[in-house]
């Protein structure tokens, strides 16, 4: 329409927008990172609309057959699209000893014989090439750095409670409903069942790799 709104898009505030580029006027950082986050959003809701999210290739977890860490799991290469629409790209293996994450086990849980715990990724954005802030202090002092690059990355962890499923919508027009944004950022890969004392070795048989979500 002739004065830029919809009579079908909702509100403004729902609405994604970008800078309006025209000669003379000025390209601040705010627009660039506006123009970024808009490309990012777009991104993001063409994968989990259309492609919805799960594992794509690989990231199979298997035990990291560690002597010196006998609860630990290595997680393989692979590519997955998170819950929000993030790509992730996990280009080496990962290393993750499900120990480091007793302290967040739920307290109603047994000491000896816990649940099953979930091993899981996240995209993250990484600081990359860090470059030197100009500054007018003294020339010795130390130089403060800051980032230049965000680069794509991800986290791999444990977690004691699996995201909960992406509750359906009702229908409009007979028309299959848009799904919902999940709560959690977390895509599950294995479910471990943690052995019974802290120096037995965790087996391929205790780590569950069925229960991924895959695209």
């Amino acid at each position: 329409m002739a004065n830029g709104t919809s009579s079908s898009g909702g509100s403004a505030a729902a609405r994604f927008s970008r800078p309006h580029y025209e000669a003379g006027t000025y390209l601040t950082a705010a627009d660039c990172q506006l123009e970024q986050q808009y490309r990012i959003d777009r991104l993001r809701r063409h994968d989990r609309q259309l492609h919805g999210f799960g594992v794509v290739c690989g990231l199979w977890v298997l035990p990291a057959a560690d002597a010196s860490r006998p609860w630990a799991v290595r997680v393989c290469p692979g590519y997955a699209v998170a819950p929000y629409g993030d790509e992730v790209q996990l280009s080496a293996p990962a290393i993750v000893d499900l120990r480091e994450f007793l302290w967040a086990r739920p307290t109603s849980f047994s000491t000896r014989l816990g649940p099953p715990i979930f091993v899981a990724l996240r995209a993250v954005d990484q600081p990359d090439r860090l470059v030197a802030v100009p500054s007018s202090a003294c020339g010795c002092a130390e130089p403060v750095f800051t980032e230049s690059r965000i680069a794509d990355g991800c986290e791999v962890a444990a977690v004691w409670t699996p995201p909960a499923p992406v509750p359906a919508m009702n229908l409009c027009d007979g028309l299959p409903a848009c799904p919902s944004c999940p709560d959690s950022p977390w895509l599950v890969l294995a479910r471990a069942t943690l052995p019974a004392t802290a120096s037995q070795t965790i087996t391929a048989a205790m780590i569950d790799n069925g229960i991924r979500r895959t695209l």
